[in-house]
């Protein structure tokens, strides 16, 4: 991994960590009850017990006697515990007052400091980089004015694009799909994208054209067919007319020979 992007991931490390104690200080301090360093420790213990699936795989708590000794994972495990199970919830994040703002925003320091711990590629670090941006950008949304003023927000701006122009060396960045599933579901999305207007106008008109020359089609037939049995009606009607004739005429000469029998005539 070039040196750079190696320098890149650590600093984004950093500052995620320091983002995170800000976060988890700020809402523990403005919590119901004790505010000290010693309090949220035992909360922490407290809640291990409690719910030791969530809490495993926590840094070791042994001499811990400052915010600053405190990383992302620490402050984030508290600060994004759901506490179905805790005997006293704090709901730290649901206290504020827009709570899926700053749920998105820690788990988007979350997101990019966990890119940067594990970077190993060029990649890995401009990934971070982009990771940073966007969860500087969530911190806004959800702390502007609260536990970060604007000013600091702009320093952290600064910093994001710092970090953007030195992995990107000219090129541009591009977040790249965070697992399979997301790739197949991306194909997915193109299959089903709507076609071209043009296209679909135009396969609208050829289908109107068609509709068109179809029913003129069967206006066609109907017609003939209707001619046709008009024509066979009057052919009918004027084969009756002549049987008839012929035999009115049998009928009046039968009449005149009988008369002359008689001698009637």
């Amino acid at each position: 991994m070039p040196e750079q992007a190696l320098q890149v991931a650590f600093e984004i490390k950093t500052a995620c960590d320091e983002i995170s104690r800000r976060l988890l200080r700020w809402h523990w301090e403005r919590k119901p009850g004790a505010h000290s360093l010693d309090a949220l420790l035992e909360h922490i213990a407290a809640r291990k017990q409690e719910s030791p699936d969530y809490y495993d795989r926590m840094p070791d708590l042994t001499g811990k006697t400052s915010w600053q000794q405190l990383d992302t994972t620490l402050c984030m495990r508290v600060l994004l515990d759901p506490e179905t199970d805790a005997a006293r919830p704090l709901d730290l994040l649901g206290n504020t007052a827009h709570p899926f703002a700053a749920r998105h925003a820690c788990n988007a320091i979350r997101t990019a400091r966990n890119e940067a711990a594990h970077a190993a590629v060029a990649a890995d670090g401009a990934q971070a980089a982009l990771l940073f941006n966007e969860a500087i950008e969530a911190l806004e949304e959800g702390y502007a004015g609260t536990a970060f003023k604007e000013n600091e927000l702009a320093q952290y701006y600064r910093e994001a694009e710092d970090y953007l122009s030195r992995c990107s060396e000219g090129k541009p960045l591009k977040v790249r799909q965070s697992s399979p599933q997301n790739a197949q579901q991306g194909k997915a999305a193109a299959r089903t994208k709507p076609r071209n207007p043009q296209t679909v106008r135009s396969t609208k008109s050829t289908a109107g054209r068609q509709s068109t020359s179809a029913r003129s089609r069967s206006t066609g037939i109907k017609q003939s067919r209707s001619t046709a049995a008009r024509s066979k009606k009057q052919q009918t009607g004027g084969e009756s007319r002549v049987a008839l004739g012929i035999i009115l005429a049998a009928l009046v000469l039968g009449l005149i020979a009988r008369a002359i029998s008689m001698g009637l005539v």
